[in-house]
């Protein structure tokens, strides 16, 4: 109990100077000399106390859990066999209950009625053709929406990885699909994200939306994160690709999403998540609401990084907002520890540089020692993946490439052959916004 009160005082900051071991240690036993091992074993105890605990914390969040251990638990005592079918009732009953119709809620349905079948004080002669099958629907049910689900899970990694997958049973499950309809509509919203996925066509996107906005209610919390996920996935891709309304749905979602806090988790906003809300709004041209948004969310980050997110995010937000001495103000007085915040805030430093010189100010000089410190930093860090560090070392090496052509004074004839090269670029990092220097 000691430990704990020591540790509980410093979260959730369990990196702090006084948590060393030594230091605990001689808190708890200040008349003491320090005890390796015997530190260890508390902390080997006080870690097998805090496992059992998580575990009932979270028996006591799976009812449907609970009542199928007493059932198993009943099920082993025949004489308790009048209780037993009571039990099996209600759980029943409250599965019946339930807002919606998932893979869990059919396998649980198939659990009750096996564990009903199989029980020793059971009359299985008087059991009926109907029940039987019934709980065959069930198993069925929920194989083809785990396998639905799972299938989208596996489809989402092909294009991005390269990868191929076959699926086993995929095709019957979606030719049979008729014959053993799941009532709900999350069999419908698998099958059109399948097809997305797999066509990737808009009309495809715009059935899953529409079965998602019109049954929020009837999927769970899990089911509703995962859906909304794949649309913004889908609209990120579409607006970088070029698509300028797929920016303004990619917000509608970001927005919805934030309405039903979808995106936050036990009150906490992911900071990428934060940042990519940001500059979406800032594309969208929703700039009021994306002041607000960065002050109101700011309090949802996570604490470790809280302040060179909101940093971050206020500086891109100066930067749309035409405030470019602000921008680089903050984005020089902050030491970015996050590896996407030092590509970023470098990116946008560069930027603001290339557009003080569209303004008459000679930044050439400091433009190209920007871009090839990026590069430098790029090809030195092995934490970016392949195709983003392609993507924006294409961007230094055209960034130098404008800035130097600009002092030539063939540059106006040379201005469309260059652009032409860019639009054949597939990895271009802000493609449009170097094209527009073209312009």
């Amino acid at each position: 109990m000691n430990f704990y009160l020591l540790v509980r005082k410093w979260y959730p900051d369990y990196r702090h100077a006084k948590l060393q071991k030594e230091k605990v240690f001689q808190q708890l036993f200040p008349d003491r000399s320090y005890d390796h091992q015997k530190l260890l074993n508390l902390m080997s105890a006080f870690t097998a106390l805090l496992r059992q605990y998580l575990q009932v914390l979270q028996l006591e969040k799976e009812e449907h859990t609970q009542d199928q251990l007493l059932l198993r638990a009943l099920a082993e005592r025949p004489s308790a066999y009048p209780v037993f079918t009571k039990e099996t009732a209600n759980a029943h009953q409250t599965l019946e209950g339930l807002p919606y119709r998932n893979a869990d809620f059919y396998y649980q349905k198939f659990q009750l009625n096996r564990l009903y079948f199989n029980h020793p004080e059971t009359d299985q002669f008087n059991l009926s053709k109907v029940e039987y099958e019934e709980a065959m629907r069930q198993l069925d049910r929920s194989f083809m929406l785990d396998k639905l689900s799972f299938s989208c899970e596996v489809k989402a990694r092909e294009k991005p990885l390269d990868e191929q997958y076959n699926i086993w049973l995929l095709p019957e499950i979606r030719a049979g699909i008729a014959d053993y309809p799941v009532d709900n509509p999350m069999t419908g919203a698998y099958l059109a994200m399948l097809d997305l996925l797999e066509s990737g066509n808009a009309a495809a996107y715009y059935q899953l939306k529409e079965l998602f906005e019109n049954n929020l209610s009837s999927f769970h919390r899990q089911q509703q994160q995962y859906l909304l996920q794949s649309l913004i996935n889908y609209t990120i891709k579409q607006g970088n690709s070029g698509d300028g309304g797929f920016v303004f749905e990619n917000l509608q979602l970001y927005q919805l999403g934030l309405r039903h806090a979808l995106l936050l988790e036990h009150q906490r906003l992911n900071d990428m998540t934060y940042i990519s809300i940001v500059n979406v709004a800032l594309r969208a041209k929703e700039i009021a609401w994306c002041q607000k948004f960065i002050e109101d969310y700011a309090p949802y980050l996570p604490v470790h990084n809280r302040k060179d997110a909101k940093a971050l995010a206020t500086a891109l937000w100066h930067y749309a907002n035409r405030q470019p001495e602000m921008a680089t103000k903050l984005l020089q007085e902050v030491s970015f520890l996050n590896i996407y915040y030092q590509i970023q805030a470098r990116v946008l430093l560069i930027k603001i540089f290339v557009e003080a010189g569209l303004q008459g100010e000679d930044h050439t000089e400091l433009i190209l020692a920007q871009a090839d410190a990026f590069e430098r930093y790029l090809r030195r860090n092995d934490k970016v993946a392949k195709g983003q560090k392609e993507a924006l070392l294409n961007f230094a090496f055209y960034i130098k490439k404008i800035s130097k052509l600009r002092l030539e004074p063939t540059f106006p004839q040379l201005k469309a052959e260059l652009r032409k090269e860019m639009e054949q670029r597939n990895a271009l990092y802000n493609k449009a916004w170097l094209l527009h220097l073209l312009i």
